[in-house]
């Protein structure tokens, strides 16, 4: 009887750890499974934006005349202008090979800019969380310089319920229908630069041994093209080119594609790129501090290079309400 007894026990024994064995196998596979998908789906992430620095032409003359004025109102300074540069421009509106549906027109432009701008100490983003904050500032033609392109990931309209403001598509680096000025028009007719206005500066034929002023921040201080004394302390000092402290990161995006992109650091994106202390001769808002020929005694200055950011996106002072973006 007892080996009639145990011998049934021991089958029984056998069977539940069988079953056991076979669920969690097969709970641990499914496991696996479900990793090996995610990390596909991670790796095999590609993006149809591509690097594409090209420019269209600039064969097209104006008919509008470009008007601009700049006064000293109490202790500020007072810009006006119809956003219309001397400048050739590029194909735009509706018409055959355009770069941009939307055709130039005269605008209506009036900019009331601080003469006396303090640095705070701190840092204030053209791009907020929530998108485009502030236009950059203002050329001495009247014409705005706006570096934040509102194309934000995934690329499916500013009113997408899924839009990532912190990945959004780096003007100068991809198509969104620029002239040789970096250029385009929005749905208002307003002219206005994305990066390095060519044209502009061979109007004003720019040196390599001299610096020249360019244009006012939204917060007051002036903007140069991207040559300044080598001692910014020194006018007596060489002129030489000024550098960005920016580099393209290395590696891959974290995102998984869906809420973020991944892939590889193109500068497609604005977030490609990152800023390194002492690695150029600008600063993070791609400024510095120093005396220039408008200002003997010294200003922080910021310096539009050719390459990113070109066009800063950072204030060191506080930007007039005049080129903030509504909503």
């Amino acid at each position: 009887m007892k080996r009639l007894i145990k011998k049934p026990l021991v089958i029984v024994s056998i069977l539940f750890l069988s079953i056991f064995t076979l669920i969690s196998c097969s709970s641990s596979d499914d496991s696996s499974s479900e990793e090996m998908e995610e990390e596909e789906e991670i790796i095999d992430c590609t993006s149809d934006i591509v690097l594409d620095t090209s420019r269209g032409a600039c064969d097209e003359s104006l008919s509008f005349t470009s008007q601009f004025a700049m006064q000293i109102v109490g202790s500020n300074r007072v810009i006006t202008a119809n956003s219309i540069p001397e400048h050739n421009v590029g194909l735009f509106g509706r018409v055959s090979g355009s770069l941009n549906p939307n055709a130039i027109s005269e605008q209506n432009e009036s900019y009331t800019i601080t003469m006396n701008p303090i640095d705070t100490g701190s840092l204030i983003a053209t791009l907020g969380i929530r998108g485009p904050q502030y236009r950059f500032g203002v050329l001495l033609n009247g014409v705005e310089l706006d570096p934040v392109a509102a194309e934000p990931f995934p690329h499916e309209g500013i009113m997408s319920p899924n839009v990532n403001w912190e990945w959004n598509l780096e003007a100068i680096n991809v198509q969104i229908g620029l002239d040789c000025n970096s250029a385009h028009v929005q749905p208002t007719g307003q002219y206005h630069y994305h990066g390095k206005p060519t044209l502009y500066l061979e109007s004003l034929n720019t040196s390599s041994t001299e610096m020249t002023l360019i244009g006012y921040a939204a917060d007051g201080f002036p903007v140069y093209y991207k040559y300044a004394y080598s001692d910014a302390s020194d006018s007596s000092s060489a002129v030489e080119m000024m550098t960005s402290s920016y580099q393209l990161k290395s590696g891959d995006r974290p995102g998984n594609g869906v809420t973020a992109p991944c892939g590889e650091y193109t500068g497609v994106y604005s977030a490609d790129y990152e800023y390194v202390d002492g690695l150029g001769t600008l600063d993070e808002a791609n400024g510095r501090t120093g005396v220039t020929p408008e200002y003997p005694r010294g200003t922080f200055y910021y310096v539009l290079t050719d390459e990113f950011p070109s066009i800063p996106r950072y204030f060191r002072g506080t930007p007039s309400s005049d080129f903030g973006f509504l909503g």
